[in-house]
């Protein structure tokens, strides 16, 4: 990785310091949840509606789930031997979303496989407004037992093009085909994924995807899973016909996945002042463009507070 060569010192004594620490993608939720106000240029693919009228007019473009199911659904599959048997269900949980509301989407598995899909019905998903100064978030708890694998893994944009990330794996850990984002260790506790499309798609970086959302998608474009899931146990009733699915009646909950926001956003400058005082340059903390804590392992801009100021950093 190279360096802006004005702060090699600066960067050289803070690599020292965090040789082996790599970027956490993944941090606890705050109180309130998402501070919209630290973004703009949304693109909203799942979002409860409180939020996005939040979002307002900061809004660039609205790819949210249909709830009439014309244009796009969130639908779960279905067991390949038996097509009124979900092999992902749709479990009633009544926790509250990390914003203190209702809506989110709470699943766990009947096997040890099995996604949701976000997938494109009448009208095809638009993500042609993402750019690499963009930020993919989504927000996730995990619901189920506290003995059970809790390896989420998340694939964005278009299906065969797409993103492919797993919770609970060490940054740049390879899980197959899925790369790994940071740990969310504990139950029933709201997580946030935040990680730049920068990091995602440097080809030199952890990561090196290779997505393109240069085109309007008809397909699926935000899968949701678990990667080696404990299964729930469950008692399989008659065929219900409002939904063509036999009654399902979960005994015992093995992994279990809430979530309650996938959008993407582009940080607005932080309010840190740009003023440096000659002199002491020891290092006390590093924050990304949106104030987040950071250590600088990926290329990008940030802000490095020393003893005498705060300084702008750009690592190449």
């Amino acid at each position: 990785m190279k360096k802006n060569y004005l702060f090699s010192a600066l960067l050289g004594a803070m690599m020292m310091a965090s040789a082996t620490v790599h970027a956490q993608y993944i941090t606890e939720a705050p109180a309130g949840g998402f501070d919209f106000s630290k973004g703009k240029d949304y693109v909203v693919i799942y979002s409860p509606e409180a939020q996005v009228n939040a979002i307002g007019d900061k809004m660039l473009s609205d790819q949210n789930l249909d709830p009439t199911m014309v244009n796009n659904q969130f639908y779960y599959w279905t067991a390949d031997w038996d097509a009124k048997l979900f092999t992902l269900y749709d479990i009633e949980d009544t926790q509250a979303n990390s914003y203190g509301g209702s809506d989110k989407l709470d699943m766990t598995p009947l096997f040890d496989w099995g996604s949701g899909h976000f997938g494109a019905k009448a009208k095809a998903y638009d993500l042609t407004a993402i750019t690499n100064d963009h930020v993919l978030h989504i927000g996730f708890m995990n619901i189920g037992a506290a003995t059970a694998s809790n390896n989420f893994k998340f694939l964005f944009g278009p299906k065969g093009n797409d993103i492919q990330l797993v919770v609970n794996k060490a940054v740049g850990q390879m899980a197959g085909s899925l790369v790994g984002v940071g740990s969310a260790p504990d139950v029933n506790k709201w997580y946030y994924l935040d990680i730049p499309m920068s990091v995602l798609l440097d080809e030199n970086g952890d990561f090196g995807f290779e997505a393109d959302f240069t085109q309007p998608a008809q397909t699926i474009i935000f899968t949701v899973g678990f990667d080696g899931a404990t299964p729930s146990t469950y008692t399989q009733g008659a065929v219900d016909p409002d939904t063509g699915m036999y009654s399902i009646t979960i005994t015992e909950k093995g992994s279990a996945l809430a979530i309650d926001g996938v959008f993407l956003y582009k940080p607005e400058t932080t309010g840190i002042a740009n003023t440096v005082v000659p002199g002491n340059d020891d290092v006390q903390a590093v924050y990304d463009l949106a104030g987040r804590p950071a250590d600088m392992n990926a290329p990008g801009l940030y802000i490095v507070k020393t003893a005498n100021g705060v300084k702008k950093v750009a690592v190449k």
